[in-house]
This record gives structure tokens, C-alpha cells and sequence, in this order.
């Protein structure tokens, strides 16, 4: 079939739906991953090594104060700064916990809905442009759910929806009113059961799909990694963490990686480093990527030369080379959401792969897998001391141990969590799609 993959971002770091992609295209179908269009970003181009795969980026304006159009340009701006908006921000940060500094932000979040809510007409034309003879669009973040929709209404085809997020319980929606989350979640609800078929990231959030939505239980498809040098128990690599942050060979380092944005227990990592169970150790907390909290941990890197060290993010396919030299992996999702509770994030598997035991918060589904596959630890990732006690504990293992302990945790990764082993639910997706579907939909 041909098949048009609509993501919420630039598609550059998009691990899971560049992996769906190439999935999907080794069975024999023809795709094109649908981003949004960046400065320094070509607008067309193939998938890096796979000539197979299309990447287009549309050129949208996804700018919060666009939800004032048709007003003119310094009109539009000038309100947003009355609600205390920048007129350049593409998104908003986040709300105020409690008090009367909360409204302010509520307001603000109810224009960047509006704009979100305006800009999927101009987003579903681009989305046809880009993919006119398209069979079936999928859509992964909510906002993408009515445009993947409307292109399948317009060009008489399919949707799918990937539910790689509990949205209306995830991130900035988690913060709005419950009332508001109850109609969001409804509409929702609609729009995923005109769906041809839908997936989840973890079984938690397959089992809450049927759940909230009334639907057959979706296929689960993990956002696990290729094996990466599956000959090899234990890969030795060159270093590369150490030297791009200014690191003295040996330095012990604890690696997180991804977007850097809230209830991603960034700041707990932080502050570890300075709770006494790491206060005197040569230890360095490494973060590999990019996002809203880049410049407070540049800001509290300068506080702690040596101590912490910031790093752009590296194309997915050379993550691997650049992990396996950490000494632990940190994934830190609070579980402060249902989404956080459920959710199994592509840092995890990343971790594991590359034969590092990670650190993860208590009361979540990665904590689940971590003590059922013995990964590593589970902390109260709310606590710095417990954080901190948890990363010592794990490096003051006898050096054997932490070998056996890195040994155990890649053949765990190798065996159960190498995308060759689990994107078979994905591909028998598209597979029922293209046998049961609409005869536009079908193979010659």
C-alpha cells in the first residue's frame, strides 16, 4: 500500500516512526513520513540510508499567537503579550502548580488550543500535497488524530492512529481542568473509532485504549531499537561521551538522553549530584538532546563545571556508539500522570541495547520491567537522596558484578527487546489493512 506517516515534529529524532517506516517499507509498501518543515532542513529527502523512504516537511505557521488570525500581524502579537504569550513561541511553557498565577497560564494554554484547532485545515492540505495518492495516514500525538482523519475522508482512504501517548493525561493537557480533559478525551474517543486500526507503545495504554474508547484491543507495537552488533555481548566502543563533554578517560557517567522537557525528572537528576551520596564522587551526569529545559541546564552545568555536561542531541542511528560508554542509563518519568505510569520510553530500550543498567522511577511500568528483568534500580525518583543513593549503589558493585550486571542487562535487550522481534504486530497490521480494506486500498 501507500502510506503517509504524519508526525508532530521535524522527524530528525522521531525514533519510532522512523523505525515504522522502514517496517513497513522491508514488507514491501511504499511510504512517506510527513514532518514539519525547520531552519537548516531539506523539504524533501530520503530517510538516511533508505532511499525507499520519503521525508517531507511542510512549512506550517505553528505559532501560539497564529490562533488570533485574520488580525493583523502586530495586532495578533500585541495580544499575546497582554496574556503573557511570546508572539514567537511555537509552544507554551508550563502551567503555574496552584494559586492565582495558574489563571494566567490557563488562559494561554486555551489560545495555544485554539491555534492547534485552526491549524488543522491548513495542516490536512499540506498533508494531501505532500501525499496525494496516499491509501492510509497514520497519525502518533493527538493534535495529528483529526488531520490523518481528514486526509483519509478527502482522498477516500484510511487512518491509523498510533497511541504512543495517553495524551489527555500526559504533559501540558494534564494540567487542565478535569472537565476540559473529560471533553478532549471525548472527542477523542470519536475520532479513534473511525480509525481502520489502532496500536499502543506499551500494554497498559492497549488496555486503557479498550477502555476509554470502546475499541478491539490495540496491536502493541514497544519503541524498542534495532539489535545493535548482535555478535558481541558486551560491545566495546570508542568513547565519545567523555571527550565532547571535556571528561577525563574513566570518569564515571550517568546518561540521560532525549527531549529535555518537565516530568522527565531531569531536576532530580540534578540535584542528586549534590546529595551526599554523590557530593564527593567523581561522577558526571551527561545530557544527550535537546528541548524546552536546554538553557536552565546549561545554566546549572555552569554551577558544576566537571559535575554536568550538556550535549546536543545525535541522529538515531548513531545513538548506540555514544551510549554504550555511559556507566548507567537514567530514565526518570515520574509517575505523576497515568501516561507516565504506562508509558515505556524509547530511552529505556536504548539503555538496555547498549548494555546499561538504568536508573527508574518507583509506581511505573519501567519499573516493572526493570525488577522483573533485574535492569537495575527503582527509586522515588522525587527524592535527589534516593536518586543519588541509587546511582552510588550501583557503582560501588565489585567490578565483576557491574560486568556480569551490564552482560545480563544486553542479552535481556538482545532477547526480548530488539525491534526484529517485536515490529511483527506492526507489520501484521498493515497486512489485515491491505487485505480487508477498500479496493483503492488493495494491491494489484
Amino acid at each position: 500500500m501507500r502510506i503517509a506517516i504524519v508526525c508532530a515534529n521535524t522527524v530528525e529524532f522521531d525514533s519510532r516512526l522512523r523505525r515504522t517506516a522502514t517496517a513497513l517499507a522491508d514488507d514491501g509498501h511504499t511510504v512517506t513520513l510527513i514532518g514539519f518543515a525547520a531552519p537548516g532542513l531539506a523539504a524533501r529527502e530520503p530517510l538516511p540510508g533508505r532511499p525507499d523512504v520519503a521525508i517531507v516537511r511542510v512549512d506550517l505557521d505553528r505559532r501560539v499567537s497564529a490562533a488570533f488570525r485574520p488580525l493583523p500581524g502586530p495586532v495578533r502579537a500585541a495580544l499575546a503579550r497582554v496574556l503573557g504569550i511570546d508572539p514567537a513561541a511555537a509552544v507554551l511553557p508550563p502551567l503555574a502548580a496552584r494559586g492565582w498565577r495558574r489563571v494566567p497560564g490557563l488562559l494561554g494554554r486555551g489560545v495555544e488550543i485554539l491555534a492547534i484547532i485552526r491549524r488543522t485545515g491548513a495542516w490536512t492540505a499540506a498533508v494531501v500535497a505532500a501525499a496525494p495518492d496516499a491509501q492510509v495516514f497514520q497519525g502518533q500525538a493527538l493534535i495529528s488524530l483529526p488531520v490523518v482523519r481528514a486526509a483519509a475522508r478527502r482522498t477516500r482512504g484510511r487512518f491509523v492512529y498510533d497511541m504512543a501517548d495517553l495524551h489527555t493525561e500526559a504533559a501540558r493537557l494534564a494540567r487542565m481542568p478535569a472537565w476540559f480533559r473529560r471533553l478532549v478525551r471525548g472527542r477523542e474517543a470519536g475520532w479513534v473509532r473511525e480509525a481502520a486500526a489502532v496500536m499502543a507503545a506499551s500494554d497498559g495504554m492497549a488496555d486503557e485504549g479498550v477502555r476509554w474508547f470502546g475499541i478491539t484491543r490495540p496491536a502493541v507495537v514497544l519503541n524498542t531499537p534495532p539489535a545493535w552488533r548482535p555478535g558481541e555481548a558486551l560491545p566495546v566502543a570508542e568513547d565519545r561521551l567523555r571527550p565532547a563533554a571535556g571528561l577525563p578517560e574513566g570518569r564515571a557517567v550517568i546518561l540521560y538522553q532525549g527531549g529535555f522537557s518537565e516530568d522527565r525528572g531531569l531536576e532530580s537528576l540534578v540535584a542528586a549530584l549534590d546529595a551526599p551520596a554523590l557530593r564527593d564522587r567523581p561522577v558526571t551526569a551527561v545530557f544527550l538532546g535537546y528541548g524546552r529545559l536546554h538553557a536552565w541546564l546549561l545554566a546549572e552545568a555552569a554551577r558544576r563545571p566537571g559535575r554536568l555536561a550538556v550535549l546536543d542531541a545525535v541522529p538515531s542511528d548513531d545513538l548506540p556508539g555514544w551510549t554504550v560508554s555511559a556507566d548507567i542509563g537514567y530514565v526518570g518519568v515520574p509517575p505523576s500522570t497515568l501516561n507516565h505510569r504506562l508509558t515505556l520510553a524509547n530511552k529505556l530500550f536504548e539503555f538496555i541495547m547498549a548494555g546499561l543498567p538504568v536508573v527508574v522511577s518507583e509506581g511505573t511500568e519501567h519499573c516493572r520491567v526493570v525488577r522483573a528483568e533485574r535492569l537495575g534500580a527503582c527509586v522515588d525518583i522525587g527524592s535527589p537522596d534516593a536518586v543519588a543513593a541509587a546511582i552510588a549503589g550501583l557503582l560501588d558493585a565489585a567490578p565483576q558484578q557491574r560486568v556480569d550486571l551490564r552482560r545480563h542487562v544486553r542479552a535481556v535487550a538482545l532477547e526480548r527487546y530488539a525491534w526484529e522481534s517485536r515490529r511483527g504486530a506492526l507489520v501484521a497490521l498493515y497486512r489485515r489493512l491491505a487485505t480487508s480494506g477498500p479496493a483503492r486500498d488493495r494491491p494489484a
